[in-house]
């Protein structure tokens, strides 16, 4: 891993671990942090961004597994794509599905009642757009039979630790899309001005981009 990455696995890892802890340990109220379509289409924008702090249920796994794809992230990526991924992924694929519901709720205004106030952790949805962006990669150099095999055995870990799926986790797949998208040569030319303050932001750190 090049210099600063290490660096960057454990501050970001640690600012997970402290908005967990915050909520499981601390008792920060979920609704303090966590999203919600309902809170969200009140005004609360920024429960997308709190919302990547959190852990889901099982937290302890869920964190060691943010670490290591983080860790392949970065040995695979320029730390602005894993950064660029990261940020478009979970607030990405959220507005997105949450634009869905809301949606459908204009027409029945029942639509979707049972994940209109349920809690959406952000950290599933980074991991998910970060295995897009390394598949994207690797299919490109790898055989595209252990890119897909890969794929299929880090949504099957997923299942195994919480085999309950609702509607907003759909967000994992949109999230998978848009961490593909941010590795494509089309999104490298239409993304430079955003890839650019991500490139600064970094260099702010001291996280060296090659």
């Amino acid at each position: 891993m090049r210099a600063g990455r290490p660096l960057g696995l454990v501050a970001a890892t640690a600012a997970v671990g402290a908005g967990t802890a915050a909520n499981r340990i601390a008792g920060l109220p979920l609704s303090s942090m966590a999203a919600t379509p309902r809170a969200v289409d009140d005004g609360k924008v920024w429960l997308l961004v709190t919302s990547g702090l959190l852990a889901d249920t099982p937290w302890l796994p869920s964190l060691f597994g943010f670490a290591i794809v983080l860790a392949v992230a970065l040995y695979v990526l320029p730390p602005r794509d894993v950064v660029l991924a990261a940020a478009a992924g979970q607030i990405g694929s959220a507005l997105i599905v949450y634009g869905i519901i809301g949606a459908g709720r204009l027409g029945d205004p029942h639509a979707f009642a049972s994940v209109n106030d349920l809690q959406d952790f952000g950290v599933s949805a980074v991991i998910a757009a970060w295995i897009g962006a390394v598949a994207a990669v690797a299919w490109a150099r790898h055989s595209h039979v252990l890119v897909v095999a890969g794929c299929l055995a880090c949504l099957g870990v997923g299942l195994a630790f919480r085999p309950t799926v609702t509607f907003l986790d759909s967000e994992h797949i949109v999230a998978f899309a848009i961490g593909t998208a941010c590795v494509s040569p089309r999104f490298r030319r239409i993304g430079v001005p955003i890839r650019k303050a991500v490139a600064v932001a970094l260099t702010a750190f001291g996280v060296t981009q090659t």
